[in-house]
């Protein structure tokens, strides 16, 4: 069986710029319609890779970089963090962030979903991390075959990661899938 989570000894190819040409942060930007955002949570960071655009696009925002392993969250600390005092690395728990109810104005995670054991349990969590009419992108490997990424029998289909945000009580949910090899999924607290 293949391993579902992200080898942290693998972290190099998490810093690879060919990833933003695949999956650009302003495609995010533009498809969530995010506006002076105060607080963004960044879920299974990694070395903060996608913080860094957010961080530099949104100066006075405070990006929170959560990651479950404490390889990422040290490196990040390292690496990032004399760069950006604005990103705030994060250690969080399966299912769990330690944050306050409703303080996130955008929470993204990217080709994280299909590392997930528990997709519901965890947007519950975005949910709970989300203020009123904050929004959530989940941007993961479409489920077909592509050059990299997981076995499609990880994936999730749009659809069914759209039944699931429903379930956890979001709305106003669109798919883009003009991407080659993700969706983009975005979705909004009411």
């Amino acid at each position: 069986m293949e391993e579902k989570r992200f080898n942290p000894k693998k972290l190099d190819k998490l810093n690879n710029p060919m990833r933003f040409k695949a999956l650009p942060p302003e495609f995010i930007i533009k498809k969530a319609t995010i506006e002076n955002p105060k607080v963004i949570i960044d879920l299974g960071a990694g070395t903060g890779f996608y913080s860094t655009p957010f961080a530099e696009i949104y100066k006075l925002c405070r990006v929170y970089a959560c990651d479950i392993s404490d390889i990422m969250i040290n490196w990040m600390q390292e690496n990032i963090l004399p760069k950006y005092g604005n990103i705030i690395p994060l250690k969080m728990e399966d299912n769990h962030v330690p944050l306050n109810n409703n303080i996130a104005d955008f929470l993204f995670m990217i080709n994280l979903y299909h590392e997930l054991d528990s997709p519901g349990k965890m947007l519950n969590e975005c949910y709970r991390l989300l203020k009123s009419k904050g929004k959530i992108a989940i941007s993961d490997w479409k489920k077909e075959e592509t050059e990299n990424g997981p076995s499609i029998e990880l994936r999730y289909d749009a659809n069914e990661v759209k039944e699931q945000l429903l379930a956890a009580g979001f709305e106003k949910i669109s798919i883009h899938s003009e991407l080659a090899n993700n969706y983009l999924i975005i979705a909004e607290k009411q």
